[in-house]
């Protein structure tokens, strides 16, 4: 099968959703399936070709310089896939993230529309909004006058014209039908997966000292302050610990949470790491014993797939939904709870049994991979019966 990716970017760099992306697609040509993967341009290599992937970047446009890396407002997008489209074979389109709002305005119009359509919803605009605006200071909330609400129209506009719409956590899929009232059996959850040979169990040392890690873009979304605040507790019950926090972001936050952990005389035990490029992500984890995630909005995070791959504990705010194994797994904590309760949380989190076996089989790029291969064929059959 020849697929059509969009991505708003393809790695390098790794950051945020493009691991998955990349993972999905890799796992797709071991199975024999061909990529072309149509992305931004944050990386020099305009064009790669190799091992059944076919890379394509269109470059940076003007609004990834004020709002980020979202192909959503790049119209010249639609010009470079209907340019594919005319000189490839391609059986599925299949779009990541907030990328396909003038795909959708399109293809409601009556534009490509004899090629199966999927849509995977890492996340969804009305959920973001509701989380993020309370949350977010001045002039993230300037920004996000610009960007949620037209991420709200390209959702309600894949509802109206996708084939089928993947979403990765039970709650973005009930956002889907009860916000944007998507049809249930137009959409399917597939969680995201870990590559378990990257993400590999590593025994560790024994010590005296706690090594607490958090992985992730550091904005107000992701409410590092909470862990700070829940850190100074353990702090004050005698507990040994040091943190490391993986991640760039918001410079104004980052500067926040510097003053924020001088203030409660957090400073010596952080450790402040940056963007560390995916591939070598697990070295990172192998020296830490828990990863906290006090997120206000996630979809399904990576990171605590990956950190449970690598044997770490895991504690996190339950704002986003899971069922089955990694509710076993992980402690999920009420961020609006007190301090105290949420440090009690983590010291059970240390105690937590992970099923490492059961885990890496479902959890597995592989088997995500079927999952996503048979709503392609269950897509195919409906547009070949129509």
């Amino acid at each position: 099968m020849n697929i059509l990716r969009i991505c708003y970017e393809y790695p390098p760099p790794w950051d945020g959703l493009t691991p998955g992306p990349f993972e999905i697609s890799s796992a797709q040509i071991k199975k024999g399936h061909k990529v072309i993967f149509l992305a931004g341009g944050s990386s020099n290599d305009h064009y790669i070709k190799k091992d059944g992937m076919e890379v394509k970047r269109i470059g940076k446009s003007l609004s990834t310089y004020f709002f980020g890396p979202f192909l959503s407002f790049d119209i010249k997008l639609v010009y470079y896939i209907w340019n594919i489209l005319k000189n490839e074979k391609i059986d599925i389109i299949h779009f990541h993230g907030n990328t396909a709002l003038w795909f959708n305005v399109l293809r409601f119009l009556g534009f490509f529309k004899k090629i199966p359509y999927i849509y995977h919803a890492h996340a969804s605009g009305i959920k973001f909004f509701r989380s993020f605006w309370k949350k977010a200071n001045y002039i993230n909330k300037i920004k996000a006058l610009f960007i949620w609400p037209l991420i709200v129209v390209q959702d309600f506009l894949t509802v109206k014209t996708a084939n089928a719409i993947i979403a990765v956590s039970q709650k973005d899929e009930d956002i889907f039908i009860n916000d944007y009232g998507c049809p249930s059996e137009k959409i399917y959850v597939v969680e995201n997966g870990v590559n378990v040979k990257r993400f590999a169990f590593r025994t560790k040392k024994a010590s005296d000292i706690l090594k607490i890690i958090f992985v992730g873009i550091l904005r107000e979304r992701k409410n590092v302050e909470k862990i700070f605040s829940v850190l100074k507790v353990l702090a004050e019950k005698g507990i040994s610990f040091h943190l490391t926090l993986v991640g760039r972001g918001d410079k104004n936050y980052i500067s926040k949470l510097k003053l924020i952990s001088e203030e409660i005389d957090m400073d010596k035990r952080v450790t402040w790491k940056g963007y560390i490029p995916y591939p070598e992500l697990p070295n990172v984890y192998a020296k830490n014993d828990i990863l906290l995630l006090f997120s206000h909005s996630e979809g399904l995070p990576k990171v605590i797939l990956e950190a449970i791959s690598c044997g770490l504990k895991v504690a996190s705010a339950r704002s986003f939904y899971v069922g089955g194994l990694l509710n076993e797994i992980v402690e999920w904590v009420d961020i609006e709870d007190d301090e105290e309760k949420i440090a009690d949380q983590i010291m059970n989190a240390l105690d937590k049994k992970i099923n490492f076996a059961r885990f890496r089989q479902e959890y597995s790029w592989s088997k995500k991979e079927e999952e996503i291969d048979e709503i392609y064929k269950r897509s195919t059959e409906k547009m070949t019966i129509q």
